[in-house]
């Protein structure tokens, strides 16, 4: 059972509540990659826009990838409902491709086919952010460099992720028990979904602490996916429940280590926090979690592989920007239990 009592240091004294703002990716999800029956945006915001009422978190940015709209235009309107609830848009590329797999004159344009269809939205927040996705800022400086200058002649802040808990890895089992019906495998996807969750915060915030020497607010991401609607909710309790504070991402990011990039170049899947304890020899415990190698397990069904699953999208978001993807980038699975 995941500890949910305040957070401590390393002597076992509480500390300062922890700040967390919660942000929100790809409430379409992926093109290749749909909602199953029961699930779309509108359901899925609707969902979570209740539970961030429930525990009094505040103005979520949702970073929005746009190439699922083109299937389904209709979806846009979800984005209205998201807003009318006091809640913001934000950029994220438009087919969600990697940096690593492409140029950066395709990623920028890629990036302007989404700035062009979230306008009307991104004019309504208090500060116009971006997201690279996957959080990655690209595997070569200069490629980075020239998007980072075309965010700020765009007037683009980049946000980025300080605390995941690689929620998406949970989705494909969880569809799994959904088209087989089993209720007890669902219920066990959830409760892990829950206790890695809070696992995942309270390990990434004690190697920010470490590498920082005081702990920043923390930025979270969670995906706009059927597993969030029905167990984020959860996770927010979770959360609540071991101090956590939830602030708004401008509180969040008006702290230098949410600001300045880390001084290192990677291809691989790391967020912020990863980052800067790779930069600084630091260890992030149980990263990825060793949950996922049973959850991976969990109900299986022929044809519905995370690669079965995922794999088209992934494919669907590199040819977008006349790539090919490199999944070995993509290292968010842990190594398997001997």
């Amino acid at each position: 059972m995941t500890d949910t009592t305040a957070l401590t240091d390393e002597s076992g004294r509480a500390q300062e509540p922890l700040r967390l703002a919660v942000t929100l990716d790809d409430p379409f999800m992926w093109r290749g990659a749909g909602f199953p029956p029961g699930y779309d945006p509108e359901i899925v915001l609707g969902m979570l826009c209740d539970a961030f009422e429930r525990h009094r978190v505040p103005q979520v940015y949702a970073f929005t990838s746009t190439a699922p709209v083109e299937d389904h235009p209709e979806w846009l309107a979800a984005l209205d409902r998201w807003t009318d609830r006091g809640h913001h848009v934000a950029a994220h590329t438009h087919s969600h491709a990697s940096l690593n797999w492409t140029d950066a004159a395709s990623y920028v344009a890629d990036l302007d086919r989404n700035l062009d269809i979230l306008e009307p939205w991104l004019a309504k927040a208090p500060t116009r952010y971006f997201r690279y996705a996957f959080d990655m800022w690209g595997d070569i400086r200069d490629k980075t460099d020239h998007v980072q200058t075309h965010l700020v002649r765009r007037g683009l802040l980049p946000a980025p992720i300080t605390h995941w808990f690689y929620d998406v890895q949970f989705l494909v089992a969880y569809l799994r028990t959904l088209v087989t019906g089993d209720t007890e495998a669902a219920a066990w996807v959830r409760r892990g979904f829950v206790e890695t969750a809070v696992d995942a915060l309270r390990n990434q915030a004690a190697a920010a602490r470490e590498v920082f020497g005081r702990q920043p607010p923390h930025i979270a991401l969670i995906h706009g996916t059927p597993i969030a609607a029905d167990a984020y909710a959860d996770v927010l309790a979770a959360y609540a429940a071991a101090g956590v504070q939830f602030v708004t991402l401008e509180e969040a990011m008006s702290d230098p280590a949410n600001q300045i990039a880390p001084p290192t170049v990677t291809r691989y899947f790391r967020n912020s926090t990863q980052k800067w304890a790779e930069h600084a020899g630091v260890g992030v415990a149980d990263t990825p979690p060793r949950i996922l190698n049973q959850v991976q397990h969990c109900c299986p069904v022929e044809g519905m592989t995370e690669a079965d699953l995922l794999g088209p999208a992934l494919v669907a978001a590199a040819q977008a920007v006349g790539s090919a993807p490199v999944t070995t980038d993509l290292d968010w699975n842990p190594a398997a239990d001997a």
